[in-house]
């Protein structure tokens, strides 16, 4: 059994998969959604046309949605957020509160200046029931007629995205897998519900071949709905097709297709699941007997940044050297991070306030110096943290007698009683706070300030030998979206040196980064010797870097555009003690059209309670594409004055949905104690190994028409202009409660999520990763596998199906690949050629895995002996060949615990 010794290091889990839920809570009250949000990107050109496209869409897929989710749910507002670099019309716009780009429901872009219509689609975790993260839409996707050519019309369209955004279905259209052998023994197209009636064509119209060995057909073969059909359920397969009205229930859903849906969801229907959320659950907005009006828009004007950091001095962050490493990232916030044009203001507070610096314009260098040496310098009293907060809004009021959407910065060490008193009234001043707790100490209740308001949750430790405040600092970037002009943290680390040691490390600056481009260096006793050396050999030292000693600072500004390649640094600790040195590397994009890669990092929920594990995410991405194949770093600080890092994995296994999508997830869940981590990722890419890929699991199908174009059977692949590349993000902040004191046993083996089925000879070949005992780490017990021809018995009735002889199973680690051979003759005597299998894992305390899904992994279909002519669809075509005997292979899914 693996175990860790309390207070040892903490076990994390790594695989992979997206990031966060939406930033904004969209409501579905009295069958209405309100405050959805639509952003439109900083480098979109002002095009009045494309508000009207918006409305007109949402106007649309208002009524559709109202049919499809029979009368429960239409669109009741929507706001629109046009970026600040459209024209001032205060007739037309209105303020923003808290609505920004980067945490829109729907986003309007076209990161690389193709201006194509892409596929539209939504950025999600890949789990069944769970909410996405947003809507990705093109501005031509918007504006040329033709979209509707290609995808159909875009009320119908959205629907589509927004059941994936908003409940957790996918698609049951399958771009890899275009067709399957049923239970009956006809050749079937991927689809639901399977009364879609078609015909089968390559793209030039000829006929489809078949592969002898499977009977499937092969090359571009595609399959083509007919234009009339008789059934209206079928809105996340072809939402273009014009009696397609219904998500497929439990009457018309197929369960056989292998399609995306069914291999998330157990194979229940869409409709099922739609009905299981809380938007529907337990009698929630039922039918609503009159048509709904069509939704109401207000038009939104983005403004430029408003910010006040509100610090707290009291006495306790005069220890561990706190105040110093709060003026050193304040420092770098305020210098780097900042965008030009914000307006900052600075408030000190212990048991008392002081407003050190008003609102001021941030128009030079000259500026960001003047107000970084307002930092505070010395701390002493008490905490008052809402007396700080109600000066903080005070300055924020400094430019228009108005706070609504501009930001505060509370930073805090220590505890204070009387915190909950004005939680609701900051809430109410529709301002935006982040929170960053500083050491053991700070108080509880701190955190429900960002999430009253929307704001980031972070923490520091006393850890000096990190630079976690330097990371949470450089993390609070402007929610305006704008990638050119935002600052990429290439690298963030930090160490103790020895005297006459150095520290040096190394960073890959690569092509799409170089604008801007600084290294900053922190110090905590005396100035080292730095220096740093470009990939073609220059040399820069000490003398030309701006040194501030008393920030025990030092910046070197590259000149132009940084040179790619791999930058090296060193820091030699010249003093007669050990001193634990920092340094940070940051740059800009240097091309709009090509965007910058960058990682993103969140922690699923802010607080958890022991065994609960905490799910991590991150994204690696470039503008709209997500990056495959990098080597992915989780570092969490423990509390206890250790780190903890450890790979992240894109493999398809444990809680990762779809191997190499680009999408990483880490399961942390052996706790040292209970208390706040911290948690930050970092990315290494390797050129000509890192792919780039489309989002294409998530996006609208195209309308197939004769002659035109191949069937896309997979993720789009681009290797273009990913050079090495390095980048660091801080992923946030959660509170875990109730660790006991003596550990214990309380994890049992994760869901195996990869299952597969070969046929071979007279066998069936079972493939899975091995879990292990606890989740993903050390060897489970034993295997409970089992077999069905009917999906639902395995879901519903794990433990009555027919189990399969696993005593000569030799099991292996985890993470390893699990191999078990069963005999046709072990599997039991049935009327169908469908057979269903699954599988539950046990450790030595007892504790047992969720039944195994196949999250990742296509049915595989055989033959045992193929038809020379198979039957095609549509399924009108239902006989089955005297002359095939075949045996379709399913692997079963649920998500119920099994019962051993």
């Amino acid at each position: 059994m693996s175990r860790a010794v309390l207070l040892g290091p903490a076990v994390l889990l790594c695989a992979v998969w997206l990031s966060v839920c939406p930033g904004f809570a969209v409501e579905l009250l009295q069958n209405g959604y309100r405050d959805v949000v639509v952003a439109i990107h900083p480098r979109v050109p002002e095009d009045p046309a494309l508000l009207q496209s918006i409305q007109v869409m949402f106007t649309e897929a208002s009524q559709y949605l109202f049919t499809a989710t029979r009368r429960r749910a239409f669109f009741k507002d929507v706001k629109i957020l046009v970026p600040m670099s459209w024209r001032e019309n205060d007739a037309l716009y209105r303020r923003p509160s808290r609505e920004m780009y980067t945490e829109a429901n729907v986003m309007v872009s076209d990161p690389f200046c193709e201006n194509a219509i892409t596929p539209p689609f939504t950025s999600t975790l890949g789990h069944c029931g769970q909410q996405g993260r947003y809507i990705h839409l093109t501005p031509r996707y918007l504006l040329d007629n033709s979209a509707t050519d290609t995808f159909g019309p875009r009320g119908r369209v959205l629907v589509h995205l927004w059941a994936t955004l908003r409940w957790g279905v996918f698609s049951e259209f399958d771009s890899q897998t275009l067709f399957y052998r049923s239970g009956t023994g006809t050749i079937e197209a991927t689809r639901c519900s399977s009364t879609i009636s078609g015909f089968q064509l390559n793209s030039d119209g000829s006929a489809c071949e078949t592969d002898p060995q499977t009977g499937l057909p092969t090359g571009d073969c595609t399959f083509r709905p007919g234009s009339i059909q008789n059934t209206t359920g079928s809105i996340m397969y072809q939402p273009f097709i014009p009696q397609i009205t219904e998500f497929c229930d439990s009457r018309s859903h197929n369960s056989e297709a292998p399609n995306t849906h069914n291999r998330l969801c157990d194979y229940r229907s869409v409709w099922d699941v739609i009905s299981s959320t809380p938007d529907f659950q337990n009698g929630n907005n039922p039918p609503h007997a009159p048509d709904p009006a069509p939704p109401s828009f207000t038009l939104l004007r983005a403004q430029r940044r408003v910010v006040c950091l509100v610090l707290d001095t009291s006495g306790s962050m005069s220890t561990g050297n706190r105040i110093t490493r709060l003026r050193q990232a304040a420092q770098l916030f305020l210098l780097e991070i900042l965008e030009q044009g914000s307006l900052v203001g600075i408030v000190d507070f212990d048991d008392k306030t002081i407003i050190l610096k008003s609102l001021t314009k941030i128009d030079s260098m000259s500026t960001r110096k003047q107000l970084a040496a307002a930092l505070p310098s010395e701390a002493s009293g008490g905490t008052n943290i809402c007396g700080g907060l109600r000066k903080g809004l005070e300055v924020l009021t400094g430019d228009d007698n108005k706070v609504a959407g501009d930001e505060i910065i509370l930073l805090t060490d220590g505890e204070d009683s009387g915190v909950g008193s004005c939680v609701e009234e900051v809430g109410n001043s529709n301002a935006i706070v982040h929170t960053i707790a500083l050491g053991p100490s700070a108080d509880p209740r701190l955190e429900q300030f960002a999430i009253r308001t929307g704001g980031k949750l972070f923490s520091a430790t006393d850890n000096i030998d990190s630079n976690g405040l330097l990371d949470v600092f450089s993390g609070i970037l402007s929610g305006a979206g704008d990638d050119v002009n935002m600052p990429i943290q290439l690298l963030s680390t930090g160490t103790k040196t020895a005297p006459d040691t150095q520290f040096s490390g190394s960073v890959s600056v690569d092509s799409t980064v170089g604008n801007n481009t600084v290294f900053s260096f922190t110090w905590q006793l005396a100035q080292p010797q730095v220096s740093v050396q470009s990939p073609r050999g220059d040399i820069y030292n000490n003398n030309h870097m701006d040194i501030d000693p008393a920030m025990r600072t030092a910046r070197l500004t590259l000149p132009g555009v940084a040179e790619s390649g791999t930058w090296s640094f060193t820091m030699l600790n010249s003093y007669s003690s050990a001193q634990t040195f920092t340094v940070t590397v940051l740059s800009q994009a240097v091309s709009e059209c090509v965007p910058p890669l960058t990682v993103t990092g969140t922690i699923q929920k802010s607080e958890v309670t022991y065994p609960e594990p905490i799910i991590i995410t991150g994204m690696v991405s470039q503008g709209n594409r997500l990056i495959t194949k990098a080597k992915v770093s989780v570092i969490v600080d423990l509390g206890n004055g250790k780190l903890l890092r450890l790979p992240a994995l894109d493999d398809g296994a444990g809680d990762d949905a779809f191997q190499d999508d680009g999408l990483y997830t880490c399961l942390f869940y052996e706790y040292p104690l209970s208390g706040r981590y911290s948690v930050k990722l970092e990315v290494l890419g390797e050129k000509g190994i890192v792919e780039a890929v489309s989002p294409i699991y998530h996006s609208t199908p195209a309308k197939p028409a004769p002659s035109k174009g191949r069937a896309r059977r997979g993720v789009e692949i681009n290797h273009q202009g990913l050079d090495d590349f390095s980048r660091s993000a801080v992923g946030g902040t959660v509170t875990v409660m109730g660790v006991p004191a003596v550990p214990q046993d309380d994890f049992p083996p994760s869901r195996v999520t990869d299952l597969t089925a070969t046929l071979t000879n007279n066998s069936i070949l079972l493939q899975w990763t091995a879990p292990g005992d606890d989740y993903n780490i050390g060897t489970v017990s034993n295997y409970d596998v089992r077999v069905s021809p009917i999906p639902d018995d395995l879901r519903n009735s794990f433990s009555q199906a027919h189990s399969l002889n696993t005593s000569s199973l030799y099991v292996v680690p985890a993470g390893q690949k699990q191999i078990l051979q069963v005999p046709l003759t072990a599997l039991p005597a049935t009327n169908q050629s469908v057979l269903f299998f699954a599988l539950c894992a046990s450790d030595d305390a007892k504790h047992t895995s969720p039944t195994s899904s196949i999250a990742n992994s296509p049915v595989v279909t055989f033959a045992m002996e193929t038809p020379k002519n198979p039957v095609t669809t549509p399924s009108s075509a239902s006989s089955r060949p005297s002359s095939a005997v075949p045996l379709l292979l399913s692997l079963g899914f649920t998500s119920s615990l099994c019962s051993i």
